[in-house]
């Protein structure tokens, strides 16, 4: 059974999706939290944010499948729209890190407040930035039962951008090219990097990136509250059990991150780690046709049943 409902944050109020297994009694649940970019409840790409995706771009759904496949296990979820996104109220544009932390905290707090789940068991699943963002909430929430790490990073967000961009730019010249056109915010990130950075740091607010045929204000304090705050700053304090899942052909985070965070984890005294790197999987669990294959083309693939099976098995000990 699915349900819209709301909950208020920093003045906005947050719009999302409450799934509920049939047939149980104060089930165990899991609140979504997703990645970066423009994001629905779904796990897609706002393609309504023009500015920017100019060209829409496949829905993948990812937690909308999530959701059904954790509700047959019975568990119960909640994914919501990213502020600024979807139904949500607030200025996506100028959100910063934190921001999005304070949103997931007020969603676990609001989901702790229904009277149809298990207030006492209760985890978080973050992909990708959303995994970032579930980490620093599992290391400052004792509560929090579980945490499952989807395609998320170890390592500062600085160099991880600068592996994406030395990626890039070995890429053919009509791959390039359809990503400028399906994906010019990125492209232009990787094309001016270095002055980005230089510009954060300097403690500017925006910078505008692109040409003369597209541009966009970019908002610095977003990747600055990144860069001064890495992931590993926060692993010492997560004490609940963890489940790493990682594509080996993600091309947005290299899966070393999630070898590097099962270590750091375990090196932290957390004995209840689980890691899963999926051999042919994409950042988003697609299986791609080869290892180069362009990223609009794989977001058309569907979840393939590996990682769920992997997920499913960890999670059975909630149901």
């Amino acid at each position: 059974m699915e349900r819209q409902e709301l909950f208020e944050s920093k003045g906005a109020k947050i719009y999302g999706t409450l799934t509920l297994p049939e047939g149980v009694e104060k089930p165990s649940a899991c609140l979504f939290i997703g990645g970066s970019f423009p994001q629905t409840r779904e796990g897609n790409l706002d393609n309504s944010k023009t500015d920017w995706f100019p060209t829409p771009l496949p829905e993948r759904n990812l937690f909308r499948d999530e959701a059904r496949i954790l509700e047959q296990i019975g568990i119960a979820t909640f994914r919501y729209d990213k502020r600024g996104c979807g139904q949500s109220e607030g200025n996506f544009n100028t959100t910063r890190l934190f921001d999005w932390v304070d949103d997931a905290r007020m969603a676990l707090e609001w989901m702790r407040s229904i009277p149809e789940i298990d207030s006492s068991r209760i985890g978080v699943l973050g992909q990708s930035e959303g995994a970032v963002i579930a980490l620093i909430l599992a290391a400052s929430d004792p509560d929090i039962q579980f945490f499952v790490w989807q395609g998320g990073i170890y390592n500062n967000l600085e160099g991880i951008i600068k592996w994406q961009a030395e990626a890039f730019q070995k890429l053919d010249s009509t791959t390039i090219k359809n990503f400028k056109e399906n994906m010019p915010l990125m492209y232009w990130i990787y094309k001016q990097f270095d002055e980005i950075i230089a510009r954060g740091k300097r403690g500017e607010e925006f910078f505008r990136i692109g040409d003369e045929y597209w541009s966009f204000d970019y908002y610095l304090p977003l990747g600055q509250e990144h860069f001064d705050n890495p992931p590993y700053l926060f692993v010492d304090k997560v004490k609940c059990p963890v489940l790493i899942l990682h594509g080996a052909l993600d091309h947005n985070t290299p899966p070393k991150e999630a070898q590097q965070m099962q270590q750091a984890l375990i090196n932290a005294g957390n004995r209840n780690v689980t890691t899963h790197i999926f051999a042919g999987l994409d950042h988003s669990f697609r299986r791609l046709g080869d290892p180069d294959e362009d990223f609009v083309t794989a977001m058309k693939r569907p979840l393939d049943p590996e990682m769920p099976q992997a997920l499913t098995n960890w999670l059975k000990v909630w149901q």
